[in-house]
């Protein structure tokens, strides 16, 4: 976020959820929550996890481990007030260096351990990656490493096509959303390709990286 007003990518975000929200829930996430209801559209995503935010991400969560990246996109959308006002609050990192951060939370959560205050734990959570990238010293000759090898997307992609996990068209279009901070229909421009595209291949990707997680880990500390 720009210290004169709305970030591009914030723009963005805005204008692909305003084409997006007048669309019906999917059948899959009616019958993934009881809080949803027959006539719910995406649009009423946010006010539905002001309602019940647990039970609301909980289920956005598990549909998105399962491969809807549309319900990761949704967990976004609920979180960007929040990732707005701390990026405002942040004088050395961008809302852009927040979205990222946060997207990476949202694929790694540990669904199984972590089933309460799941908003919360995805704020605190994303801003303890962003502090920790932004402030930690890289002396001149070093090369820095994360606490987690796994909290910096980049070597973790490089790492994924090197050991055959992903290929390297997975990992650009991962590198387009997560990275660049894009959208999925502003990342379908730049690949050539349609946003459901890039939800596929993105979903695709993450399965396949979260299934290698020990693995990957191992590669980029080592």
């Amino acid at each position: 976020m720009t210290r004169n007003g709305l970030s591009r990518t914030l723009q963005m975000l805005n204008a692909e959820w305003a084409e997006l929200s007048t669309s019906p829930l999917p059948t899959p996430w009616l019958l993934a929550h009881d809080g949803f209801e027959e006539g719910d559209t995406l649009g009423d995503i946010p006010r539905r996890v002001r309602e019940r935010p647990d039970a609301t991400l909980l289920a956005l969560l598990t549909l998105h481990r399962g491969g809807d990246a549309l319900a990761a996109r949704a967990v976004i959308q609920a979180m960007v007030p929040k990732m707005v006002l701390m990026a405002g609050r942040d004088p050395e990192s961008s809302f852009d260096d927040y979205l990222g951060a946060l997207w990476l939370r949202i694929v790694t959560y540990p669904l199984e351990r972590r089933r309460r205050a799941i908003a919360a734990n995805l704020a605190l959570d994303t801003l303890k990656s962003v502090t920790a990238t932004a402030r930690a010293p890289r002396p001149a000759g070093l090369v820095w490493e994360p606490v987690d090898p796994l909290d910096d997307a980049a070597p973790v992609l490089a790492a994924g096509v090197r050991l055959g996990v992903i290929d390297a068209r997975t990992s650009r279009t991962l590198a387009t959303v997560y990275l660049a901070g894009r959208t999925s229909a502003a990342a379908g421009q730049v690949l050539g390709v349609s946003a459901d595209a890039v939800r596929w291949r993105c979903s695709k990707g993450v399965r396949a990286l979260r299934a290698a997680r020990d693995e990957l880990r191992e590669a980029v500390a080592g």
